[in-house]
């Protein structure tokens, strides 16, 4: 054989191995939304155009969770607490330890989308209208407000219902409560809540709660879902795996300052430099002391 065709013969060998190792090659793993699993459900909530019902069917709690096991991902994230459409239906879905988990179903120039605050935007099967649809044909009353909540320090607080058992009381406030939206809104910046403003609040006892007085009694607020792969820092939400170690430490000092200590600082880290849009900020190495 002559050497021409030797190489020609090798080369197409190698043609063929890369082709095989490509075929078989599992491809780059997308995230699917955050959802408790199906036997951990305890109950899903749906909202639509002031409709809602709670659901503890398990057939169709288990049909919700398997389409939403099954959508096609989009090259959409969600950078906001709701879509930006004009009507969409919300599934809060609640495990049996209380947590929350909230996603938002949504048309928009004809094509259906599911979006989960922050969070990747997917396309779902149609099977997923028709089965909110019906889950919602036996629906409550009209819904007029929505849950009291606030947000503060980045994260949203829920009503608990409860009142604090909380009796040698500091008197200095963690905050206060400046601006509100309408009942039927979810607020979406840090000291706003949809129930009034002029209330101030203090950091609860117990992990993740807030407590907040109103007509001379202090309400708990409780922080409903957690995500700690993100960060939140200048009004937004930051994907950690994007930022530095460096910057993650710089994070964690910058979040123990008080409001007026944070206020001083005009050296922000590269990674977070240009995706939090401050202006008049300096870059900095991110290494603090």
């Amino acid at each position: 054989m002559g050497h021409g065709l030797k190489k020609g013969v090798i080369g197409m060998m190698w043609m063929v191995y890369a082709a095989v190792i490509s075929a078989c090659s599992p491809s780059p793993a997308v995230e699917s939304a955050m959802l408790p699993p199906e036997e951990q459900v305890r109950t899903v909530s749906v909202e639509r155009d002031g409709v809602a019902t709670d659901c503890e069917n398990r057939e169709q709690i288990g049909e919700l969770i398997s389409i939403l096991a099954d959508m096609e991902p989009t090259n959409l994230q969600s950078v906001q607490d709701v879509p930006q459409a004009d009507a969409y239906t919300s599934i809060h879905f609640e495990d049996t330890e209380g947590r929350v988990y909230t996603i938002f179903h949504y048309e928009m120039n004809g094509t259906d989308y599911v979006e989960q605050s922050y969070q990747e935007i997917y396309k779902p099967a149609p099977a997923l209208g028709e089965l909110l649809g019906s889950m919602l044909k036996s629906g409550e009353a009209p819904l007029n407000d929505r849950i009291p909540m606030v947000m503060a320090d980045g994260a949203m607080y829920y009503d608990t219902g409860r009142e604090s058992t909380v009796t040698d009381r500091c008197g200095v406030m963690d905050g206060e409560i400046t601006s509100a939206v309408d009942r039927t809104e979810v607020p979406s910046e840090n000291n706003q809540s949809n129930f009034g403003a002029g209330y101030g609040y203090q950091w609860g006892p117990e992990e993740g709660t807030l407590e907040v007085c109103m007509d001379g009694k202090w309400l708990v607020f409780e922080r409903r879902y957690v995500d700690n792969n993100r960060v939140y820092f200048a009004g937004r939400w930051h994907d950690k795996s994007g930022l530095s170690e460096d910057t993650l430490r710089w994070l964690a000092w910058y979040n123990d300052l008080s409001k007026e200590e944070q206020a001083c600082i005009s050296a922000v880290p590269a990674d977070l430099l240009d995706e939090s849009g401050i202006s008049g900020a300096e870059e900095t190495d991110a290494k603090a002391d």
